[in-house]
């Protein structure tokens, strides 16, 4: 599904997802591919909801090598 194809609905909640990304300072965690984020909005997470789950994947989590 190109840009063209995508609903106003959506389009409203991938602006909000920048949006909440923005204040966060954290811009980067939103891809400028819109199909990146659409299955999120299929499931019906809200755009804070993506954010949160961006957010917490891009936490560090150590090498996992048994180190702190």
């Amino acid at each position: 599904m190109t840009t063209a194809e995508h609903s106003e609905d959506f389009l409203r909640w991938y602006k909000a997802l920048q949006q909440i990304a923005q204040q966060s300072e954290s811009q980067w965690l939103v891809s400028a591919d819109l199909n990146t984020h659409f299955g999120a909005y299929q499931k019906g997470l809200s755009p804070e909801e993506e954010f949160a789950e961006l957010d917490e994947l891009a936490q560090w989590r150590g090498c996992g090598c048994g180190g702190s």
